[in-house]
């Protein structure tokens, strides 16, 4: 959780940063432009920047500077409710979503790639993998039947190899969809 949430946290603020240099200056060009595909600021200048009307990097700045603290959390071993996990749950689909939608757009509707957004795209998934292991963490601690928490712990070892090989197939076929 910890390495998605920093790398989400580090994308969205350079996202930020250059948002605000492209405002003051319409001539500067973001550090992540780097062809045609490649390309931030046309990402950053379109209307899917700024679904809620303000930069979307800034409700990454915010979330995953959430998620960092529970990650340290999490390394001080603090225990949170099984609740606690399923609101995280609920608020990182949304995110997941959002992030998906984002990426429909980026790659089909604006036609160019932020690399910082693929950045947010792939912390934004293994905070959700992180946090679907938490609940199976919670299910198999609960559950009494061997065989149930058998299959709890092989499901909970194949979620990182599942999103990793998920966040390629989406960042993979974005740049099939802009070529």
């Amino acid at each position: 959780m910890l390495i998605g949430a920093i790398s989400g946290f580090l994308a969205s603020f350079v996202l930020t940063i250059d948002k605000i240099k492209v405002l003051k200056d319409s001539g500067f060009t973001p550090s992540c432009n780097i062809n045609e595909t490649l390309n931030c600021k046309s990402v950053m200048l379109s209307k899917q920047a700024e679904v809620f009307g303000f930069p979307n990097s800034l409700i990454g700045i915010g979330a995953f500077a959430i998620f960092i603290a529970l990650g340290v959390a999490l390394l001080a071993e603090i225990q949170f409710p099984k609740w606690f996990w399923q609101i995280a749950f609920v608020g990182t689909l949304l995110a997941v979503i959002f992030s998906h939608w984002l990426a429909f757009q980026t790659t089909f509707e604006i036609s160019a790639l932020c690399p910082y957004c693929m950045v947010a795209w792939f912390g934004t998934t293994f905070i959700f993998s992180s946090i679907i292991q938490e609940l199976l963490r919670i299910k198999e601690n609960n559950t009494e039947d061997l065989n149930a928490k058998s299959s709890i712990v092989q499901i909970s070892s194949f979620m990182p190899i599942f999103h990793t090989v998920w966040i390629a197939l989406l960042i993979g076929g974005a740049f099939y969809g802009v070529n």
